[in-house]
């Protein structure tokens, strides 16, 4: 199948030159603790390695509440490579809504 056949999906020369992660579907988990789900997308334009997610949450005053941190799967990731993450809060009793997410990551030099 070609990309043509999913127009949804955006080619990679459309999105900027760096390693994105995207916030998904944000809920609450079977023991009902909040959870957030989300991708990291490497378009960095080398492969890259221990990847980490970071999310910071914010109250109502965008005052930070909590900062945590988990690692994607995969978290060595190609060029044009997607991980999934997900974030299970335990200590945090809302919805996650109002948040920002970021990444760590290393250049994969092992064979340079």
């Amino acid at each position: 199948m070609g990309i043509e056949q999913f127009p949804e999906i955006e080619t990679f020369q459309k999105l900027p030159r760096k390693v994105i992660v995207k916030g998904g579907s944000s809920g609450f988990d079977t023991a009902g603790r909040p959870e957030l789900r989300g991708i990291v997308i490497n378009n960095a334009g080398y492969s890259i390695r221990n990847t980490k997610v970071f999310l910071v949450v914010f109250d109502h005053q965008e005052i930070p509440l909590l900062n945590r941190s988990t690692i994607p799967e995969p978290s060595q990731l190609p060029q044009g490579g997607i991980g999934s993450f997900t974030f299970t809060l335990d200590d945090h009793n809302q919805e996650i809504t109002n948040y920002y997410l970021y990444t760590n990551w290393e250049y994969e030099d092992s064979d340079w």
